[in-house]
């Protein structure tokens, strides 16, 4: 474990530069020198304003989840499904691993998160807070990329269209939640600064964190300080001499210089992705049955359905969600590993900010699983029309969850790795 934490400066977690940070107005963000990234923020009301809108996404979290999200009639026959239909549908036909992951996307991450959130903004409101709310942060921020409700009700929107010629589509209370519950995740996100609590949690040794920062800068990374960053918590640590960097003073997280591994762990991911890419392109997604006929249905082929039926700009972004978004990060996951292993020093800005766009935009590929998943559990109307998964669902659920798991794995750090803090920080 680090000898002694460091609370009053900071390592910018994606380029490691080692920089203070000076007071904050209400509401203000500080970004680093080097790499521009938002390293700290002073929300305004950082701890009761976050409160009250988790507070609220719970109570519309469980009426999204409760209530019918649409219903669906034809020739006198009616269907009707909620959330977790898609992945019970998922289920009962076959295609468990796909059932497994909207149903954990689309209830278990969310719900987990909301949870664990007004658990730990409700212990840290009479500081100290006890240890166990730093831990509760740390599940908290691993299952928050995984709730994907905005992807959710794109998806449902999309499933609305593809079967409004087919039969009348009612939408329920449920999908009113749903879309509120987007909103109010949102503004939590927006609201809410970790940092704020982790200032307030007792550290392992029974210490609370002590506040305050130098206003000096130091045109130092915190690896060539003799510090270990944190990645979960950003407390600075200095290790034992001539031991390994142990696990952080305030988080209990593993301390590492650079994730350990981490090209070997991206390059598997991202090799695996790209050889699961071309059946989830070319197997059929979905296989529509009417009246003793059936017609498989692949992604491209559901995007020019889209297309011809004159729902143009939904064709459009699921071609790109659905198709050239996995591509696009499989490239550029493939540059940036490319160009640390070359140790290049070039367009360093650049690469960070594709890094970012690569992790903020990986979630969205889940598009059209939550699309095949509502389709399934809606279009059920035996024997005039049914529709079941087809076997390339599974491919793509998997190109899209390692592609994700490949942008956490990659250390951006290591992108800056060969420059130098001074020069790219003033220049």
């Amino acid at each position: 474990m680090g000898q002694h934490g460091v609370t009053d400066t900071i390592a910018c977690p994606d380029c490691d530069l080692q920089q203070s940070i000076p007071p904050l107005p209400p509401g203000g963000a500080a970004h680093c020198p080097r790499c521009h990234v938002v390293v700290a923020r002073n929300p305004v009301e950082p701890i009761d304003r976050p409160l009250a809108l988790t507070f609220a996404a719970l109570i519309v979290f469980v009426i999204a989840n409760t209530m019918p999200l649409m219903g669906l009639s034809a020739a006198g026959r009616t269907s009707s499904t909620n959330i977790l239909g898609g992945a019970t549908q998922m289920w009962d036909q076959g295609s468990e691993l796909t059932a497994v992951m909207v149903g954990f996307c689309a209830v278990v991450a969310p719900g987990v998160y909301l949870v664990f959130m007004l658990v730990v903004l409700l212990a840290a409101r009479r500081p100290p807070a006890p240890r166990w709310v730093g831990r509760m942060l740390r599940i908290a921020s691993y299952v928050q990329p995984w709730s994907m409700n905005e992807v959710m009700l794109l998806g449902i929107l999309v499933a609305l269209i593809k079967i409004a010629q087919l039969a009348t589509v009612v939408p329920g209370i449920g999908m009113y939640g749903v879309g509120l519950l987007v909103v109010l995740l949102a503004a939590i996100a927006s609201t809410f600064d970790p940092h704020v609590i982790w200032t307030r949690v007792v550290w392992a040794d029974a210490r609370p964190a002590l506040g305050g920062r130098p206003m000096t800068a130091v045109w130092l990374t915190a690896e060539e300080s003799g510090f270990a960053s944190c990645t979960t918590c950003g407390l600075l640590s200095r290790p034992q001499p001539g031991g390994p960097p142990g696990d952080c003073p305030r988080c209990g997280a593993t301390l590492t210089a650079r994730h350990t591994h981490s090209m070997q762990y991206t390059w598997a991911l991202v090799i695996a992705a790209a050889i699961l890419y071309i059946p989830a392109n070319a197997l059929p997604v979905l296989v529509t049955n009417t009246l003793g006929s059936s017609e498989p249905d692949t992604i491209i082929s559901g995007v020019w359905y889209l297309y011809e039926s004159g729902s143009w700009p939904l064709a459009l972004i699921v071609l790109i969600a659905s198709v050239i978004i996995p591509l696009g990060k499989l490239v550029a996951m493939a540059y940036l590993l490319v160009s640390v292993q070359r140790r290049s020093a070039k367009n360093t800005h650049d690469r960070t900010r594709l890094y970012r766009l690569v992790e903020f935009i990986g979630r969205w590929s889940m598009l059209d699983v939550f699309v095949d998943a509502f389709l399934v559990a809606l279009v059920q109307l035996d024997p005039l029309m049914s529709v079941e998964p087809g076997s390339g669902v599974v491919f793509f659920m998997a190109v899209v969850v390692l592609t994700m798991l490949a942008a956490h794995s990659f250390d951006p750090r290591l992108i800056w790795n060969p420059v130098s803090p001074s020069r790219s920080a003033h220049g």
